[in-house]
C-alpha cells in the first residue's frame, strides 16, 4: 500500500490538536447521485481527502494512475470497465491502493469476482452503508498507524466482506 499517507498540520500553529493522516481517496460510480452520496459518507472521516472521482471504469483507472490514491471506492457495475476489472488492473501496479467495491449485487458470484480481482472490501449498497464504509476505512487506516507503517499486509490477505 501507499506510504504516502501524509500528516496534515494543525492550524492555527500552537493549537493542542494532534496531527492527522490524510487518506487520498478516489470515488467511482456511474450514477452522479450515488457518487455524491459516497462522497458525503466518506467525508464523515475527517482524514479522507477526495482527490478524484469518475463515472466510468476507464476514468477511474486513469485518475488512479495519475493521482496516486491510498483508497479507491468503486461501484461494481459501471460502463466500460466494471469495478472488478478496475480493481484487477489497480492491483497490478507497483504500489496499489486499497480498493473497496460497493454494489447492489449481493450474489456469491459477484463476491467471488471481486475477491479474485483483489478487492480489499466488498460492501453491499444498503441502508446501513455509511457506518459499514466508515468502519472499513478505520480498519484499513487506523488512527494509531504511523505513516511509515502504512502497509497493512495482514489486513489484505483476504477479502473483507462487510454486511
Amino acid at each position: 500500500m501507499k506510504t504516502s499517507i501524509e500528516k496534515s498540520q494543525c492550524s492555527p500553529p500552537g493549537s493542542n490538536c494532534l496531527p492527522t493522516r490524510t487518506i487520498r481517496t478516489i470515488l467511482a460510480d456511474d450514477l452522479p447521485l450515488l457518487l455524491a452520496l459516497l462522497a458525503r459518507m466518506v467525508s464523515k472521516d475527517k482524514r479522507v481527502a477526495i482527490v478524484g472521482s469518475a463515472t466510468d471504469g476507464q476514468k477511474a483507472l486513469c485518475n488512479a494512475s495519475t493521482l496516486g490514491p491510498d483508497l479507491v471506492v468503486t461501484d461494481l457495475q459501471m460502463p466500460g470497465l466494471d469495478g472488478a476489472e478496475v480493481t484487477r488492473l489497480l492491483k497490478q501496479s507497483s504500489n496499489p491502493p486499497i480498493v473497496f467495491i460497493v454494489t447492489s449485487d449481493d450474489t456469491p458470484e459477484a463476491r467471488a469476482r471481486c475477491m479474485a480481482a483483489g478487492a480489499d472490501v466488498f460492501l453491499v449498497k444498503a441502508g446501513n452503508l455509511a457506518p459499514r464504509l466508515l468502519s472499513a476505512i478505520q480498519e484499513f487506516f487506523p488512527d494509531d498507524l504511523e505513516p511509515n507503517d502504512a502497509d497493512p499486509k495482514h489486513l489484505r490477505e483476504s477479502l473483507t466482506t462487510v454486511e
